[in-house]
């Protein structure tokens, strides 16, 4: 059994593997299962209920996999979820950003509730699966996004070419955040680029399809008669 899964399913068609037994074996055969689920390791010596258990097991072992498959989808939905939530506060609170650090924290502790008996249809079995490979690259658009962010030089060229504000206390913030857009937006998409320049060219032509708003609106300059 999977770590903290307190129940399997007996299926109603289980009646016919076993009416061939005796009720001393079928009293064996049930023993066998409940010390097998609770991971005992239990040996079957009688080879007539061991050819009734064989379908029992393959059955439990498609049914393990099955919850396997639907606890990583919902982690996956939990930390999407928490990535969004995070990105809606920024919305909220436009004068204090969030930090591309704050997003990868959030993003990584997810509350996930799995429902053990739940009936899982076969053909979402095989859902996005987070590609180990990719783990690499998160970690590397965070750096690249923090470096680049560090940049005046690029943080001005951006609000220049993307027409933002000469404001430096008003493009600085609103870059940022759509730094952390971004991130997410890869994360999403698992697009992989090996070096920072390939990265901050996907992130300004990313830029150009965005209705970009400003966190701070530039303040409007005050006329003395």
């Amino acid at each position: 059994m999977a770590e903290n899964k307190k129940s399997f399913v007996l299926y109603s068609d289980l009646i016919h593997n076993i009416d061939h037994l005796t009720n001393e074996e079928k009293g064996i055969l049930f023993q066998h299962l409940l010390e097998y689920v609770n991971d005992l390791k239990p040996v079957l010596k009688d080879r007539l209920v061991l050819t009734a258990w064989k379908p029992i097991e393959r059955q439990l072992k498609r049914d393990l996999q099955k919850f396997e498959d639907v606890k990583g989808k919902r982690s996956e939905a939990g930390k999407r979820s928490a990535e969004l939530r995070a990105l809606k506060k920024i919305e909220q609170n436009p004068t204090n950003p969030t930090s591309v650090e704050s997003v990868e924290e959030c993003s990584t502790n997810p509350t996930v509730n799995v429902n053990d008996n739940e009936n899982v249809n076969d053909n979402n079995n095989k859902g996005k699966i987070v590609d180990d490979i990719f783990k690499s690259y998160k970690l590397k658009y965070k750096i690249y996004a923090k470096e680049l962010f560090q940049d005046a030089g690029n943080l001005e060229n951006i609000s220049r070419v993307h027409k933002i504000s000469s404001d430096k206390s008003v493009f600085t913030p609103t870059i940022k955040k759509y730094y952390v857009n971004f991130l997410v937006q890869l994360d999403i998409s698992q697009e992989k680029h090996e070096s920072k320049g390939k990265f901050n060219t996907h992130f300004s032509n990313w830029l150009r399809k965005q209705n970009i708003k400003n966190v701070i609106e530039p303040q409007k300059s005050k006329r003395y008669v």
